[in-house]
């Protein structure tokens, strides 16, 4: 079975944490977590983070004129974002 270097195991865990790896590469990312803290950590972090993106940005959860400003950005148009708006966003970084 192969051996991962910390690199190559960086590389998988987004596949690994998004369960798009197969069974064997599972099992060897998984030998290369359990003798590497350093990769461990880096797992541990990327997998919070994930999940806070998606508490954060899941759009069923937006309110509708921030979906809007979001739609509008995409299609490359100018939005004006509120002070309010502004400094709420402002408020929820700090904890980051």
């Amino acid at each position: 079975m192969e051996c991962l270097d910390c690199v190559q195991a960086t590389a998988r865990l987004h596949l690994y944490i998004d369960r798009e790896l197969t069974d064997e590469e599972v099992t060897v990312v998984q030998q290369h977590l359990e003798g590497c803290q350093h990769c461990e950590c880096r797992f541990h972090f990327d997998l919070r983070l994930k999940k806070l993106v998606h508490e954060r940005c899941t759009l069923e959860s937006a309110p509708p004129h921030l979906r809007e400003a979001v739609m509008r950005l995409a299609r490359g148009e100018c939005v004006d974002i509120d002070a309010d708006l502004k400094q709420r966003i402002k408020s929820d970084l700090q904890g980051y």
